[in-house]
């Protein structure tokens, strides 16, 4: 997902990694293009207010987020009094597992079960 305009900066955004509550986005700048200032922007899909984290590179990490959610992310670069805007993304962070939790807190209450009604 990229734009080209000639008078501006341009950038191409990604989803590099998602975790239960991150999301880490990237994004391309030229190799020659001097970049003034990077942010972040996302929110919840469907929503309407974008949260801003600022940005240097070309990547951040966007934390916490909560799991299981779908959000949009785009990236706005500001080079030369000119600033640029990517395409949005979206991503859906991943979601506990709620099975693997469920057996060991179960393996964990069997556990305190035998050690106080059993005598070694």
């Amino acid at each position: 997902m990229s734009f080209v305009d000639p008078d501006k900066p341009s950038a191409a955004i990604n989803v590099i990694s998602i975790t239960e509550t991150s999301v880490t986005v990237s994004w391309s700048i030229g190799e020659t293009q001097r970049v003034d200032t990077t942010a972040v922007y996302y929110r919840v899909a469907g929503y309407t207010d974008w949260n801003e984290v600022s940005a240097t590179g070309t990547e951040r990490d966007v934390t916490p987020l909560q799991p299981g959610t779908e959000y949009e992310f785009y990236v706005v670069i500001n080079s030369f009094g000119k600033t640029s805007y990517s395409d949005n993304i979206d991503a859906t962070t991943g979601m506990m597992n709620y099975h693997l939790m469920f057996l060991v807190l179960c393996l964990s209450y069997r556990f305190d079960y035998l050690s106080t009604n059993t005598s070694w």
